[in-house]
């Protein structure tokens, strides 16, 4: 529990098993709320309103394979549109995309237009349709863009094995979808920080994005994290890494230690901070302060504390954001 002054009180930040409601709907969240133990009052702030309504929209989101905002906004970006003309080609309200890229959440009907959309040869048909929209160079341009996306990429296969790419946004990612670009530079800020030992990078990123998710609803990354015996680590952490090194985002350095050799992460570029938002980049920040001055072995030891890790580790098992980013202790 967290004791904090709200509202000229000294109050308890508490957490319960409950549920809520969405279209009809009932889902379990963990419902947050202030305790004020002298009185017995409790009482919530918008901030905590926000994170619990945030829970049933995500569970919601995830049953009905509805796209999350950041999803939605890359599916547009990737074709170079406006949000209005993109409700335009899909037959949707003059705002409804630049809404739903806002967090509103589309009907059934318009996310399934929104997750053809997505497909290039399904927006390729669409932009056919509506051929009138364009002026001829605008037309050209995104029929361009979409034969760009339809050729294959040498990275596609790795990507894929890394993520996943066939899985939605769900529990498991923190209801993120993972972005190439953005997983690389959230791996370049700490290496760029701290220049961290591998064991521990693992560990900076399962706090920073499960930390995230504790006060937002949502990961910073996507990347779902196995606990193993040393601790949660992004799944197919090796191959991620591996990739990162040969894209040129990081350099791996080699050194002896006690019990060892050991593999450092040092910085290969510059981190873009446009990619993140003002929360993610304070968190990541906190994240790298907290732990400026831990060696691997505390990181670790601090990690085995976390309940996400002791419930999973014997069997490997994904640890899930929803059932254990709100019980985080180490920070």
């Amino acid at each position: 529990m967290i004791e904090r002054s709200i509202k000229g009180k000294t109050a308890k930040l508490m957490k319960e098993i409950g549920t809520d409601s969405f279209r009809k709907e009932t889902f379990q969240i963990v419902r947050h709320y202030y305790l004020d133990e002298k009185s017995g009052e409790t009482f919530s702030t918008e901030t905590l309103d926000e994170l619990n309504l945030q829970q049933v929209h995500n569970q919601y989101r995830a049953k009905h394979h509805i796209p999350f905002p950041t999803e939605i906004g890359d599916i547009r970006k990737q074709y170079g549109l406006s949000a209005s003309k993109m409700s335009e080609v899909l037959d949707l309200g003059i705002n409804s995309y630049r809404n739903y890229e806002n967090g509103e959440i589309p009907s059934l009907a318009n996310a399934k237009l929104i997750r053809l959309a997505k497909d290039p040869e399904n927006f390729r048909s669409f932009v056919r349709e509506k051929k009138s929209l364009f002026s001829v160079k605008a037309y050209q341009r995104v029929m361009d863009r979409i034969t760009a996306l339809l050729e294959p990429s040498e990275l596609d296969p790795l990507v894929d094995y890394i993520w996943n790419h066939d899985t939605e946004a769900n529990t498991y990612t923190g209801f993120v979808k993972p972005n190439f670009d953005k997983v690389a530079n959230f791996v370049l800020f700490f290496a760029e920080k701290m220049q961290p030992l591998k064991t521990k990078l693992n560990k900076l990123l399962f706090y920073a994005d499960f930390v995230h998710f504790r006060e937002t609803g949502y990961a910073i990354s996507g990347c779902n994290y196995r606990a193993i015996k040393l601790g949660p680590v992004p799944s197919h952490f090796s191959e991620l890494f591996g990739l990162l090194e040969d894209q040129g985002f990081v350099q791996v350095e080699h050194e002896v230690l006690e019990r060892g050799v050991g593999e450092r992460f040092v910085p290969a570029r510059e981190f873009d901070a446009s990619l993140f938002s003002e929360k993610e980049l304070t968190h990541m920040g906190q994240i790298a302060q907290t732990f400026e001055t831990h060696k691997t072995t505390e990181i670790v030891n601090l990690s085995h504390e976390e309940k996400g890790w002791i419930e999973n580790h014997e069997k490997r098992e994904l640890i899930d954001y929803q059932n254990y980013a709100f019980d985080i202790k180490g920070i």
